[in-house]
């Protein structure tokens, strides 16, 4: 079946925040090919933000796979009410994710691509040929495009856009602090052993309090607020305390008025990159880092791995810098 141009896309990734942006470079190359054609994107509630202003996204619909559609029913009664049940011409279906393959299959996509588990590749129209060279994670979500296409996908960016002179946060902070020099800090994920130690962020917020930056500790949860109070515990202060504060969409807007960002593996770090904030990317899970870490060529971005030296990664991150500013 030929696809014209006008066609409407489906694009399914119902993981985490970070998963969600990685998937915007198969978004582009679906409207490089395809320019008049309508990109959706169904993603899990909670990171709804995190696909609405992705570069060449048309519009977003969200799920509540835990609560209202959690369940074989809940996806039944999604799918009824859905306003592009037997409009989409395709789907793309990240990680081979089942329940997105079985959603896709009760809103009568025409056609879904998608990596399976080999007990749903019935249900798949479309599998991307193995390409060994593809490692990054974004770039094995794009490669979805060459199911659909049978042509190489580009690899391309990640894009989000941002309003940062209207957004209220933003102005705030510029407004309480005077423009000050602000450095986003992020110290916490979803995984205790991809955090940074507590006593090396003790140590790298009071030396940047040092060179005069204004350091925004960022994230959500009760994770990052424990975080935050046992450094304020322990008698470190020097930062303006972002927890809970942000929505996805505010945080990117915030990130703009950054002069960096240093981040461990999470959300936070793949949107720094994605806005084209200076990122210097904190890894401390070995097997994580060739799949999740950004690509140095392609972005403003310094990978460093284990590193527990504040020295390094305040020299790593002015070296970071002094690059931008000559580009």
């Amino acid at each position: 079946m030929s696809i014209s141009p006008e066609k409407t896309f489906l694009i399914v990734n119902l993981s985490f925040f970070g998963d969600v942006l990685l998937t915007n470079p198969l978004c582009q190359n679906l409207k490089l090919k395809y320019p008049n054609c309508k990109i959706v994107f169904l993603v899990n509630k909670p990171f709804t933000d995190a696909a609405k202003y992705q570069k060449d996204v048309d519009d977003v619909i969200d799920i509540d796979k835990r609560q209202e559609h959690r369940g074989l029913f809940g996806l039944i009664r999604f799918a009824r009410g859905c306003c592009y049940r037997n409009k989409i011409d395709a789907a793309f279906v990240v990680y081979g994710n089942p329940r997105g393959i079985i959603l896709s299959r009760l809103l009568g996509a025409k056609k879904i691509i998608s990596k399976p588990p080999v007990f749903m590749r019935f249900l798949v129209s479309g599998i991307p040929s193995k390409n060994n060279n593809i490692k990054k994670v974004q770039d094995i979500n794009g490669h979805l495009f060459e199911g659909l296409t049978k042509e190489a996908e580009k690899i391309l960016p990640i894009k989000y856009l941002t309003s940062p002179e209207q957004n209220q946060i933003t102005q705030k902070l510029l407004k309480d602090y005077n423009n000050n020099d602000f450095v986003g800090l992020c110290c916490t994920s979803k995984s205790l052993k991809k955090d940074l130690p507590i006593d090396v962020a003790f140590e790298l917020i009071n030396a940047l309090h040092k060179q005069n930056k204004r350091v925004l500790f960022l994230g959500n949860g009760a994770i990052s607020r424990n975080y935050a109070d046992d450094l304020k515990k322990s008698g470190c202060t020097n930062f303006v305390d972002m927890v809970d504060v942000t929505t996805i969409y505010d945080l990117a807007n915030v990130l703009t008025i950054c002069s960096g960002l240093i981040s461990v593996d999470t959300g936070t770090m793949h949107l720094g990159y994605a806005i084209n904030c200076p990122t210097v990317c904190l890894f401390y899970n070995n097997y994580d880092i060739k799949e999740w870490s950004p690509d140095e060529n392609l972005y403003n971005v310094k990978v460093l791995q284990n590193v527990k030296n504040v020295d390094q990664i305040i020299a790593e991150y002015h070296e970071l810098l002094n690059r931008n500013s000559k580009l």
